[in-house]
């Protein structure tokens, strides 16, 4: 039975990145921590799953995507990830499943706070050292809770990306 949850869960993901163009981490993962999968295996399935599913976008889109943000937004990426890994290794289950509670409850917010100004203008990043800091950020998401793209929509999302060049990107 738990195997039937675990193939439903992960095609719900894989539906939700078809879809929206990211997000299949934030349905999974929290779904995957109820079935009691253990963190990290639930990290390393989901991360293989996730780079399958994303090689069509990628291949859609690969007009759109800038390769001067992805080296940037890579670059910063490979600072953050020892910092994810250290998170993984020392800290408790527990508080690594609490902290990506907040950090899915603090997208939600911006989400929808974003919802509600859309006709006041958005803040424009225009200096591109925002990309290292998004990185870094994206691989400590990344591989502490495998979340890697919910600062990269947030960043992109202020840096007014087209939705084409963002779903590419993650």
């Amino acid at each position: 039975m738990t195997i039937i949850m675990i193939l439903l869960i992960v095609s719900l993901g894989a539906f939700t990145r078809t879809v929206f163009g990211f997000g299949e981490v934030l349905v999974t993962m929290p779904l995957l921590a109820l079935v009691a999968i253990d963190l990290k295996v639930a990290t390393a399935l989901i991360g293989a799953l996730g780079l399958i599913v994303a090689i069509p976008a990628v291949i859609r889109h690969r007009q759109q995507i800038d390769i001067a943000v992805v080296r940037r937004l890579v670059v910063g990426s490979l600072l953050g990830v020892p910092v994810g890994i250290a998170l993984m290794t020392y800290v408790p289950t527990t508080i690594v499943l609490r902290t990506l509670a907040g950090f899915l409850i603090l997208y939600g917010s911006y989400n929808r706070y974003q919802l509600h100004r859309h006709h006041v203008q958005q803040q424009h990043l225009q200096s591109h050292h925002w990309d290292y800091l998004a990185g870094i950020l994206s691989g400590v998401m990344g591989s502490a809770y495998n979340s890697h793209g919910v600062p990269v929509v947030i960043y992109g999302t202020l840096k007014k990306w087209p939705v084409a060049s963002l779903s590419s990107i993650l």
